[in-house]
Formats: structure tokens, sequence, C-alpha cells
């Protein structure tokens, strides 16, 4: 499972100018100007429903930056009336404790302005980040900004453990071929990733009381690195991948009249979608390139992206066996074109229009494959706070042809005995899927995820036509804040091909657990686990790896920890 950094909303920050009510202090007490202006400091928040809290917030500091200044005033006049042999002292230490008191507001709109530039790019499209948000109660997050100070942001996903199988081998993960799998006491792996993310204020903005300026643009860069490391090989430095799938920058601010909009170019995580219980990211145009994202149109936003990506294998051009060691290039590019944030059927739209081409480099007999292009289009419908604060229902529809049909940057493959390969997609292969996510919460003692999938795959030519259906869902009985006990059941059908043979695989898991919470994303989490899972005739040597090569069943246990922040 990988995770999400992206979209952002506005920041607007007015010219700095001191608080009306301030104006006959500061003639008589000119100490008091640079307070006066840092009060006079407004955030225009990152996003509408944002905004009143914001001004709440500040409303408040007003206020309490008004009664200690009354509270001083009152003092220095005390003073000032006092006989001439009252010594100055007294007036120093109040005219320092005002300017501890400016300090401090100082600092507290630093933090608001800091707030409202995270919100700007801020990612939000994937299932964990619904309940990544930003939340009082986030301990870590704050812990975090306390040791930072402010000067890097750190976010992550970690999952580790380890699992046995019932033939004595290691833990193996039961799952249809090629499709997604049911993941509860189903991950046969750890798997970590850490992001860095920095952001650039024009020089000197916190400096001598200066405030941001509203055409003042803001930067952030990125950098993600992750690893992998399965348990059939635990531990082992030779099994153990490292990679670095993000590494971008953004900078809003920077085209006139639209103050919303961000530049970003480099290797992202671009708008994923995703459903939590099987993992699948059925919206995923991740990859190197670069566009323009969060441009106000009517009543949504649009972005426009160029993004591609590249491989090596052997030509699969037709069904014929390929030469493993046999190698070309292969080149995809796409252009994604977005509408989103607009309400839609009583929640939030998200369309998009993807144009693909794809081909290939020569290999060393001097094989190319076709050239391809293709066109998809997907609308996704997200309500949030649906039936209580912390449900979501996601429903999605998509269609697409040639390599476009994929909906990703990536490529489509397929696997035989010799290993997995690319087959340049024709132009006349097409795909439908539907998808359906539900996470709710709806009393204190109970959760409960979803999903469902359809998919019908036209791959053209001499291939045959295939069907997905997969369905499951994961029920958690919460008996306080920290115990619980969750089970997941699913199961994926697909129609057989020249490929692979068809069948259905069913998976149960039982898995009691402890909590930083009683949520269904409540995370950090440790669960004990046992899976069962069955397997179709038709599917035999095809589910589990090579333990269970003659096998249509197998147990599996063990320990896990998972967690994001």
């Amino acid at each position: 499972m990988t995770q999400n950094l992206g979209t952002g909303t506005n920041i607007g920050i007015p010219l700095t100018r001191p608080h009306p009510d301030c104006s006959y202090r500061i003639v008589k007490y000119p100490f008091l100007l640079s307070g006066c202006l840092v009060l006079g400091q407004t955030l225009a928040a990152p996003a509408e429903e944002d905004t009143a809290a914001l001004r709440k917030e500040l409303d408040a500091l007003r206020n309490d930056y008004e009664r200690r200044i009354d509270r001083l005033e009152s003092k220095i006049h005390e003073l000032e009336a006092a006989p001439a042999k009252t010594p100055a002292a007294p007036v120093r230490d109040v005219e320092m404790e005002a300017a501890r008191e400016r300090e401090a507001i100082a600092k507290r709109q630093q933090e608001q302005i800091k707030r409202a530039v995270d919100a700007r790019f801020e990612q939000n499209t994937e299932t964990r980040d619904f309940r990544r948000r930003a939340d009082d109660d986030n301990m870590v997050s704050e812990r975090i900004e306390n040791v930072l100070d402010g000067y890097m942001d750190i976010n992550g996903y970690f999952r580790a453990g380890y699992g046995r199988s019932d033939n004595d081998g290691p833990m193996a993960a039961f799952g249809a071929p090629g499709v997604a799998k049911y993941r509860l006491g189903n991950e046969a792996e750890n798997y970590g990733e850490l992001a860095f993310s920095k952001t650039f204020y024009p020089a000197g903005v916190f400096g001598s009381g200066k405030a941001m300026d509203q055409n003042d643009p803001v930067a952030q860069m990125v950098y993600r690195m992750s690893i992998y490391n399965p348990y059939a090989n635990y531990g082992a430095a030779s099994a153990t991948e490292f990679a670095s799938p993000e590494i971008w920058g953004s900078l809003g601010n920077v085209i006139p009249g639209m103050p919303e909009a961000s530049l970003w170019a480099g290797s992202r995580f671009y708008r994923r979608h995703d459903i939590n219980i099987n993992d699948f990211y059925y919206w995923d145009m991740s990859g190197g390139g670069g566009g323009i994202e969060d441009v106000t149109f009517g009543p949504g936003k649009f972005a426009l992206a160029w993004i591609g990506d590249g491989a090596e294998s052997a030509i699969y051009a037709s069904l014929g066996e390929p030469t493993p060691n046999n190698l070309a290039g292969f080149s995809k590019s796409s252009f994604d074109l977005r509408y989103y944030d607009w309400k839609f059927l009583g929640g939030t739209g998200e369309a998009g229009l993807v144009y693909a081409k794809a081909g290939s480099g020569v290999d060393s007999s001097g094989r190319q494959a076709d050239d391809s292009q293709g066109f998809s289009f997907s609308l996704l419908r997200t309500d949030k706070g649906f039936l209580d604060p912390d449900s979501l229902h996601t429903t999605g529809i998509q269609v697409g042809n040639g390599p476009a049909k994929t909906f990703t940057s990536g490529f489509e493959t397929f696997t035989d005995s010799t290993g997995t390969y690319i087959r340049p997609d024709p132009d006349d292969s097409w795909r439908v899927r539907f998808t359906d996510q539900v996470v709710i919460n709806p009393i204190d003692q109970f959760s409960l995820g979803t999903a469902l999938v359809y998919q019908y795959t036209d791959y053209g030519e001499d291939a045959p036509e295939q069907q997905w259906v997969s369905g499951g869902l994961r029920p958690i009985w919460h008996f306080n804040e920290v115990f619980s006990l969750a089970f997941e059941g699913g199961m994926d059908w697909i129609s057989g091909t020249s490929f692979t043979g068809g069948g259905s695989v069913t998976k149960l898991t039982l898995a009691p657990q402890v909590s930083l919470g009683d949520k269904f994303l409540s995370r950090p989490v440790l669960r004990a686990f046992v899976t069962y899972a069955a397997w179709s005739d038709g599917l035999e040597g095809k589910v589990g790896g090579a333990d269970y090569i003659d096998s249509t069943d197998g147990w599996s246990w063990g320990m896990q920890m998972e967690t994001w922040w």
C-alpha cells in the first residue's frame, strides 16, 4: 500500500495594517506599534469551511490581546502617576512584558499562516487521507511540529509483522491472479513509506512584523522513500527493495489572476483514488511529468497534467512465447484533464479525461511492438460525513480503450510460466469498471468498511475478454477505545482467459486488535490474525505461490502492526 500527497486549496494573506483600536495607543506608546501590526494581520482560510474557524480564532486572539494591553496600560498609568521617587525599573518591566505579548501573538499568527499553506498543498483523495485530516487531537503531528518548529513536515505509512502458513512455509498471500486481494491478515510483506515536505516562503516574510502579501508565491517540495521486504525472505538485504516514488515540487500564487492555482513538476502520486480493504487503486495516474492544478472554474476546479512512464520487457505483441532476456524499452505518455470539487448528487464530483499513447523500442532481434493510443473517462462521486462524522462513500465508473484503459500511467501486463511481460494494448481493446466503497461508524461500538468492484475487459485481437467481480466487507466490534475485534470476508471471481484459468477465491480473516482510537481508520493498530482461503479448481496452481501448487485452500496466521500519520 502506498500513500498520497497532492492537491491544495487557496491561501490569501492581505497587506499588514494596524488594528483600528490600536491607533490612539500607538501615538502615546510607540512600543506597541509592532504588536498592533501583527494583530492587524488576517488570513483568508484555505477552504470556505475553515474561514469561520480561523476568523473566530483570530478574534479571540485580538480580544485576549486587548485585555492584556489594557492591563499593561493601567499599570503604566499608575506608575506614571506615582511620586518621582518611584524607580523606573517597573516601567521597563511592563515594556518587556508587552514585548513578550507581541512575540507570542506573532508566533500564533505564524502558525495560522503555516496551517493555511499546509492546507493549500494538502492531499485529500485517498481513503486514509480522510482520517488523517488536521484534527486538533492529532498528537503525532503536534509533537513533530513542536520538535521541528515548522521547518519540515514528515508523514508516513508503515506495516510490519510476521506470519506462517499451514504448509510450514513462510506466510503466503491468497488472491486471484491479476487483481487486487483483500488485505486484512493477507499481506505477506513488510512495507513502509516516509515522506518529507518542506515549505518555502518569501525571504524575510516573518521578520520585523512583516506579513505575507496575498500575491506572494509559496512553494513546497516533497521527497518520499519506500521499503519493501517479503516474509518469504525475511529481513534479507538482497530481498529488500528501496525506492523513491515521489520527488516533486509545487509553486502557488505565481499566475496573475489565479491565486489558487499551483504549478508542479517531478515524480508524484497524482490524485490517486483507492478502496481501503482490498488496497485497490482504481484511479492512479502517478508518474513523472508536470502540470497545473486547483484552477478555479465555475463551481469547481480543474487540473491538467502530462504524465509518463517507462519500462523494459520482452516483446509480447502477440500471445506467442516471448524471449525473457530479449528486452525492449516501452514508453507511455498520458495527458490528464480533471474537474473536481463540484457538488454532485449530494456529494462531491470528480471527472477525468485521459489521452494516452504507448510504444516500444527495438529488441535485439529487431522486433518492435506496435504503437497504440486511446482515451479514458472516469467519473467519481464522494460523500463524506453522510451518516456520521467518520463516514465515507465513494462510487466511480470508468471506461477506456487502448493504453488508456488501464486508468493508470503504466502498462497492461500478463504473466505466464516464464515471467511477467508488457503487452501493448491494441487500439480496439477496451475496459469498463464500476467501484463502490463505504466506511461508516454508526455507533461507538461498531464500524464497517465495504468494497464492490465489477470490471469487464476486451483485450482485442486474439485475446479473449475477461470479467472480474469482487465483493467484501470488514466489520469491527469496538469493545472500548483500545480493544476491538475485526472480521474480513472477501470474494473475487475472474473468468478464464488464455493467460489464466477462471474461478473464485474466498478469503476469511479474524483479527483481535488494539488501536489508538475506536474508529475504522484509527491508527496505529496492532493485530493478531488467522486467515483461511479457498479457491476454485480452475485456479489451482495460481494462488498462494509454489507451496500451494497442488492445493485449493490454505491457512495462515501471524501478527502485524500498521500505522500512518
